[in-house]
This record gives structure tokens, C-alpha cells and sequence, in this order.
């Protein structure tokens, strides 16, 4: 394998989050990253659904095996009916509908061509003409619509229901650090693990690893439950996002942006998991807040647990504002520590590292 090569995080980043990749469509974001991964892994693979996996074999064997699975799915829409001119359209994923009136975004038209993204912007009834009830509540996402700027005839010849619409925002940057951009859940987690496998590069390895961007977590963890099954690994990781703070929040459920990546306790994870990582964390001065989890976390490593015996699993996860609109914002430096973190954790696994995954006590 060729020497180590640096790779630039924000630009990747910005890459990956101006390419389309709705859950269970995501073959766009999987095109960008077989491009990107195919240098840093020594075989890419995948599941019958659309994840993508990038695999690292360890030097010698038997080895151990970790999985890290970060989703490269985004929320989106698709359209449910075209009157006249304008589109309805339902979420796919759970999606703010106070900030949508405005929003920038495309359709991909099937009878356009398919690769075709038609611009347009969601709208909804005036204030003017809404009742005073009306103008008290959010307007629900099957009354809003998206504006092409066609005529009904074109848009008839060119929409077809059930076409995906994805936000259009552009990303940009935001004071010296900042990036604001649709999809950076999980955009940045996915480019984290970009990182990690650029900065394992030429490295010698005493575990396998598999790289996963999973499928359809936003409805349903379909490509972590399929991932964790084929992979058969003995622990995974999970890269995901968490609340940044922000005024209204709890502060016991947010967490500073450009503070470092977070590392997640709860019953959804092993505890030696979490211990593990935030050892790494200390020994290599990477700053790693505790977010504590009651529930479960939400993420693919729900799905990861359970898989075949069980799994043992942790979560690293990179603060975010504005989750689940289309203009969430993440800091660069949290993202390259996320990846530095997950490479110095698959570093430091032995063959001792398995005797700490015991059963919960």
C-alpha cells in the first residue's frame, strides 16, 4: 500500500454534502465516496442495499475485526402530487417544517432524464390569506409545495410522483471554523471516517477494519443491521451527530462546537467501549465530552447491538447545530478530531482488547 497521504477534511466535506443521497437513494454520496476510499482500503465491497465498505486487513493473523459505520444517507422529500404547477411532496426522514417555507432545492425529474435537477423553491399560502389560526401554527409539510417556475405542461412532461427532491443551500462557510450545509447529518461523520482511513493509510494493523457508510439510518438502520451481520465483528463504532449548543437547549444534551467529538454512554453501549475510546482520547490529547445517553442512541449502533450474538459497541459523535434542516452547521476542527480519534483507537487495539468486551456486569 502506498505511503500515508494527507487528504483535505472541509473540502471532501463540502463534496459530499453537494451530492445528493436520500435514504434508500443513496447511490450519488456512494459514487463520491468509492472515488475517495478506493486509494486508502485494500478491498471495497458492499451489502445488497447500497452501504459501502472499505476493508483494511490486519498484518498478521487471526486478527480482530472492528467495524466503524457511519450512514451516508440524508432526509429528504419525494413528490406526491402534481397540481398544476407545483409539486406536493411527503419527508423522507424527520424533517423541520418551520424552516422549509424558502427553502432552495431540486428535483431529480424522472422524465427529464433522471440525472436532470430541476431548482425550485418550497413555498405555501401567503400570510395574507391564512386564517388567524392559520397563522399561529407551523404549516404542515402536505400543504406547503415546490415552485419550478414551469408551466403546468412542462412540469407535467418533466415530474413524475414518487421523484426525489433534495435542499439545495449551498455550503458555506461561517466565521473561521464553520461550515453550514444540508445533510451534514452524517456528511461530517462520514467524512470523518474518511480521515481515518487516509490517516491509517500504510499503517500496520493488528486488527481488520471495516469502513461502513451505511444505508437508510434515518428510516430504519437498514445498512447497519446488514453491515454488522456480514461483517461479523468483534466490536463496532458508530460516527454519528449530536446536539451543538445552542440557547433554548438543555445544556446536559449539547455540547460546544469546535470542542472536540463527543463519546456516548448509555445502555445502547458497551461500557469498555467508551472507557477504551476515552483513554485514546486522554493519551493522545483529544479533547472528548461524555454525552450521556439514557435511551437508546438513535444511531446505528441500535442496530449494531443486536446484530447475530451481539455486538459491543460505542459511539463517537460530532456536535451539530440545526439538525435535520437545511442548514445544519458543524465545526471542521470537531470533524478531523473525530478522525484522529478513530484512527488512533484502531491503533491501539491488540489481542488483549477483547478480554475487556465481557458481558455487562
Amino acid at each position: 500500500m502506498a505511503p500515508r497521504k494527507s487528504i483535505d477534511l472541509a473540502a471532501h466535506l463540502v463534496d459530499l454534502c453537494r451530492t445528493a443521497g436520500l435514504s434508500g437513494h443513496e447511490a450519488p454520496v456512494r459514487n463520491v465516496l468509492r472515488r475517495a476510499w478506493r486509494p486508502l482500503v485494500d478491498e471495497l465491497s458492499g451489502d445488497r442495499i447500497g452501504s459501502l465498505w472499505g476493508i483494511r486487513r490486519a498484518a498478521r493473523r487471526p486478527a480482530g475485526r472492528i467495524l466503524l459505520a457511519a450512514h451516508m444517507d440524508s432526509i429528504g422529500m419525494l413528490v406526491t402530487r402534481i397540481q398544476d404547477s407545483f409539486l406536493f411532496f411527503a419527508a423522507i426522514g424527520g424533517i423541520d417544517a418551520r424552516v422549509l417555507p424558502g427553502a432552495l432545492v431540486q428535483v431529480h425529474a424522472t422524465r427529464a432524464g433522471g440525472s436532470t435537477a430541476l431548482p425550485g423553491v418550497i413555498t405555501s399560502r401567503p400570510p395574507h390569506v391564512q386564517s388567524a389560526d392559520e397563522k399561529r401554527k407551523v404549516t404542515p409539510v402536505r400543504e406547503l409545495m415546490v415552485d419550478l417556475g414551469l408551466s403546468a405542461a412542462q412540469t407535467a412532461s418533466r415530474v413524475e410522483i414518487g421523484d426525489l427532491i433534495v435542499f439545495a443551500q449551498p455550503p458555506v462557510r461561517l466565521g473561521s471554523d464553520l461550515l453550514l450545509a444540508p445533510a451534514l447529518d452524517n456528511r461530517a461523520s462520514v467524512a470523518a471516517l474518511t480521515g481515518c482511513l487516509a490517516q491509517l493509510r500504510g499503517q500496520a494493523l493488528q486488527w481488520d477494519v471495516v469502513a461502513a457508510a451505511t444505508v437508510q439510518e434515518e428510516e430504519g438502520f437498514a445498512g447497519a443491521y446488514s453491515s454488522a451481520f456480514a461483517a461479523r465483528p468483534d466490536a463496532a463504532i458508530a460516527i454519528d451527530v449530536t446536539f451543538g449548543r445552542q440557547p433554548g437547549v438543555p445544556e446536559w444534551k449539547t455540547f460546544k462546537l469546535g470542542e472536540g467529538p463527543t463519546v456516548s454512554f448509555g445502555p445502547n453501549l458497551h461500557p469498555q467501549m467508551g472507557a477504551a475510546l476515552m483513554e485514546v482520547a486522554a493519551g493522545n490529547a483529544i479533547s472528548c465530552p461524555r454525552d450521556v445517553m439514557p435511551l437508546h442512541s438513535g444511531t446505528d449502533a441500535y442496530a449494531m447491538q443486536v446484530s447475530r450474538a451481539g455486538i459491543p459497541c460505542g459511539l463517537v459523535s460530532i456536535p451539530l447545530r440545526n439538525m435535520h434542516t437545511p442548514v445544519e452547521v458543524v465545526a471542521i476542527a470537531d470533524v478531523e478530531q473525530a478522525a484522529r480519534l478513530l484512527a488512533r483507537f484502531v491503533l491501539a487495539l491488540d489481542g488483549k482488547f477483547r478480554k475487556r468486551l465481557t458481558v455487562h456486569a
